[in-house]
């Protein structure tokens, strides 16, 4: 089967990197050295572009998605020898493999861009930005401070401008804002941006948290308020599968972790829901095979938020089951 992707961004690239393996044939317009004979000796004399079809034999990822391989077609004055086809944003691919569900399933997603969402957790000591999109990117981290050492006097409107300028910069990439904390600088802020930037009101939602940083970043997440301003955040739906595995593990309910385990409950007919960490993806590529087979849903969760790093520490990979086990 030929799957036709363009890759967006940088999470897409990565994406791509999980699901090309090394018997796929990846055909694209790539540039190519050229080579002439001189006294029968090749010498390259430039590089033009070409469309070729290589299989693939290495895949590395980076800045950009290398995919080396031995080149199957092209024009006819193209030796079939290596090739490494240099995957950027916006390259177009046709992907020829055997697909699995799971891996159609995960481009599919990665196909329902989230709508980006800034978020300002704070309090009157610390301010941390961050934007989410397909994942979590940690922006800005702003100290505050109440009073001024030397002078007694209050630093909150030095530290508050501070936030509002940041506020200001980061506002016009996000479709909705989240400002949330403990405490009253949440208030006071909400206070600022009513009186000096009216206008970004329509955006942002406030809400109470009981920590500030990453800890107060997972309590949203946890509490699913990004579904209430959004269609589709990947990252929350992990977070909440990864909690309920994590929940059920702790009061040895309907759950399993380890590759044995797992291994045992899916053969059981147990399994409701596999969870692989992206991380062990290609290592446990039998267990999603006869996963597919089984019709069982699987999730691929991301190691680049909290909870994913999390689900990676326990094994990376786990069920969440139809009924609870005896041993």
């Amino acid at each position: 089967d030929i799957g036709k992707v363009t890759p967006e961004n940088a999470d897409d690239l990565w994406t791509l990197s999980e699901i090309i393996t090394a018997d796929s044939i990846v055909t694209t317009k790539t540039m190519r050295s050229i080579e002439i004979r001189r006294g029968g000796e090749k010498e390259k004399v430039g590089r033009k572009p070409m469309v070729l079809s290589v299989l693939i034999e290495k895949i590395d990822i980076g800045e950009t998605l290398r995919l080396g391989g031995k080149i199957v077609a092209g024009p006819e004055d193209v030796e079939h020898d290596w090739h490494t086809i240099d995957v950027k944003p916006g390259t177009f691919l046709k992907i020829e493999r055997k697909w699995k569900s799971w891996e159609i399933n995960k481009i599919k997603a990665a196909e329902k861009k989230a709508d980006p969402i800034l978020i300002c957790i704070l309090d009157d000591s610390e301010t941390d930005f961050y934007m989410i999109k397909e994942n979590k990117k940690h922006l800005v981290h702003i100290l505050g401070g109440t009073l001024g050492k030397k002078t007694g006097v209050s630093k909150k409107p030095e530290y508050y401008g501070k936030v509002i300028g940041e506020l200001k910069r980061y506002a016009p990439e996000a479709k909705k804002i989240i400002i949330a904390g403990p405490g009253f600088a949440r208030e006071e802020i909400q206070g600022l941006i009513k009186q000096k930037e009216k206008e970004l009101m329509t955006k942002i939602i406030f809400d109470s948290l009981a920590h500030t940083g990453e800890v107060g970043l997972q309590e949203l997440f946890k509490r699913g308020i990004l579904e209430k301003v959004t269609n589709l955040s990947r990252i929350s739906e992990e977070t909440a599968v990864v909690e309920k595995l994590l929940s059920e593990i702790v009061k040895e309910g309907k759950a399993v972790y380890g590759g044995w385990e797992t291994r045992e409950a899916l053969d059981a007919g147990a399994v409701e829901i596999l969870l692989v960490s992206d991380k062990m993806v290609r290592e446990m590529e039998p267990l999603l095979e006869d996963a597919e087979k089984m019709r069982t849903r699987v999730m691929i969760i991301s190691s680049l938020h909290a909870s994913g790093e999390k689900f990676l520490g326990l094994g990376g990979v786990g069920g969440l089951l139809r009924y609870k086990l005896t041993s």
